[in-house]
């Protein structure tokens, strides 16, 4: 009897921000409404979830991430209504919905801070957040918006203490040595649970818990709550994805995915080294990243980005070596003078200059790997930014849906529009959008859909097992995806000029080898099975295929 897989096992994920996607009112601001307008997009498209960042009220000083009512839609993007419609919508269309949960911290402007700072010190109400008079305690956790904020403490005025934030200062840390903080937020699962939600990504898991001596990072008691969660989502009695943003090393990583707790983690590490690849033409490392990452957790646990709406984020040498941080910051367009807080803020294809061919290899390693492939909003086009934006948001511009004003993504006048469209040269939404691209056979876009209806027909490349061959060619990375009746042969070239290798593919000597994308047939494996592969090329074969 055949294994019974997850939605989520091999699943292409699509993240947005509701704000810039579509809008349905015609204020400027995009919202649920919108959204809805646009699902048969994501369908055509071939994505099968799609990942929604902060949609609850919030004043917006950091993109939604500082939350003041965690069961509720800010009224700028609809009420709990159109949020129905949505759950509704999406699901009639074979389509998951993922919500972002805020687990670590709150806006300043929340009721549970306003009533915290009003009570006295050690009442409960102080108590919901971590508190000091001493702003030396827990230092050695590291400051994560170093160009932003010089200390993990700020002094509240009418509290007359410090309360303690990793993240910006208008967003206190929840103080989970509090077990009334820890129901109140087992409440906000079970409140969107019971809405139909399929899956959450858990913003910034490690810093849950503070201790002394430590980074406050993927502490014990952490791991604790989040089982708790698990065990919340397993009683619900549905499938549903808990997905964790930890920005740690695979070895710090993984633990979080031990089976009572979450199912998923995103691979920052492999993020880093497919653009330490693509930047320096040599694979070596990519191949160890690979391997450790399997190796520590098996199958399609890890979710693949390659950008999302934050920067491209590298760490200080934690999260990856210093020689790999430098290799990308050198080797890649216009990474230098876009250096925010610990990474490039810059969208995928600037930082490529606009080449397409590198585009294609990264999203094909992306599509044929084990995981949960990542896709950011507009990165299916080659979407520019914005450079000059406030913080993170050169990243947040709006869709490009058509060549009418704003790229069709509002009615509204351009100086309401949430941000600007894109108008820099190659990147104008007059030319770069939706509507022209589906127009066009050779198009990025259409390249995307083409890829995507593969993987969904390719058992071996949704959940199939993984092996890395061996390459001769420094710049040619080769691995095997392989269910109980298929094999797919995947090999990249990460070099700006050719490469040409042969293989061993003694083990399937005789067998009928076939390209997946063009359907070209290719001469019998073999021993000594040569390949050429264009600059920045890739491909995908089938190993031993069998005609019915």
């Amino acid at each position: 009897m055949a294994k019974r897989h997850s939605w989520w096992e091999g699943a292409v994920i699509y993240q947005l921000i509701p704000r810039s996607f579509a809008d349905g009112n015609g204020d400027g601001i995009g919202d649920i409404q919108g959204l809805v307008n646009r699902l048969s997009y994501l369908r055509w498209l071939g994505v099968e979830a799609i990942w929604l960042t902060p949609i609850y009220p919030s004043p917006l000083q950091d993109g939604g991430y500082d939350i003041t009512d965690f069961k509720n839609i800010h009224p700028e993007l609809g009420d709990l209504s159109s949020f129905h419609r949505l759950l509704t919508s999406a699901h009639a269309k074979g389509l998951k919905i993922i919500l972002d949960l805020v687990l670590n911290h709150t806006s300043h402007l929340h009721p549970w801070f306003q009533r915290a700072r009003w009570a006295p010190k050690g009442s409960p109400e102080r108590d919901v957040y971590v508190w000091s008079d001493d702003t030396t305690r827990y230092s050695d956790a590291p400051v994560l918006f170093r160009n932003f904020e010089s200390s993990n403490w700020e002094w509240d005025e009418v509290a007359k203490q410090y309360y303690f934030h990793r993240f910006l200062r208008h967003q206190p840390d929840l103080n989970y040595e509090n077990p009334w903080v820890q129901e109140q937020m087992l409440e906000v699962v079970d409140f969107w649970l019971n809405r139909g939600v399929d899956g959450f990504r858990l913003d910034a898991v490690p810093f849950l818990f503070e201790a002394e001596g430590s980074r406050c990072e993927g502490l014990p008691e952490t791991h604790a709550f989040l089982k708790k969660v698990r065990k919340r989502i397993d009683q619900n009695g549905r499938d549903v994805l808990l997905l964790a943003e930890a920005i740690q090393p695979v070895e710090e990583a993984s633990p979080y995915l031990v089976s009572d707790e979450l199912h998923g983690a995103f691979n920052f590490v492999l993020t880093a080294h497919l653009f330490a690849a693509v930047a320096s033409g040599n694979v070596q490392k990519l191949r160890f990243c690979l391997d450790e990452a399997q190796k520590s957790v098996p199958g399609c646990r890890w979710a693949l980005p390659l950008r999302n709406h934050d920067e491209l984020w590298l760490g200080d040498g934690h999260l990856v070596a210093e020689d790999v941080i430098q290799t990308i910051r050198t080797g890649l367009h216009q990474s230098n003078g876009h250096w925010l807080n610990r990474g490039i803020n810059r969208r995928l294809a600037p930082l490529l200059n606009g080449d397409p061919r590198s585009n294609r290899l990264l999203h094909g390693l992306l599509y044929s790997l084990p995981g949960m492939p990542c896709l950011y909003y507009g990165d299916e086009l080659g979407m520019g930014d914005w450079p000059g934006l406030r913080d993170r948001d050169p990243n947040r511009t709006p869709m490009a849906w058509t060549s009418a004003r704003n790229g069709g993504f509002s009615t509204a006048p351009e100086p309401l529009l949430v941000l600007p469209a894109i108008t820099a040269p190659g990147y104008d939404y007059r030319v770069l959008n939706v509507e022209v691209q589906k127009q066009l056979p050779a198009s990025l876009l259409n390249w995307h859909r083409r890829m995507l209806t593969c993987r969904r027909h390719l058992s071996a490349l949704r959940n199939g097992d993984f092996e890395i061959l061996e390459s001769t060619h420094p710049s040619v990375i080769v691995y095997l995806r392989s269910s109980e009746n298929m094999t797919v042969l995947v090999a990249a070239n990460f070099s700006a000029a050719g490469a040409s290798l042969s293989l061993n593919l003694n083990r399937w000597k005789g067998a009928r080898a076939r390209e997946v994308l063009w359907g070209c047939e290719y001469p019998v494996a073999n021993e000594d099975w040569f390949i050429y592969l264009p600059s920045y090329g890739f491909n995908w074969w089938l190993i031993g295929e069998v005609d019915e």
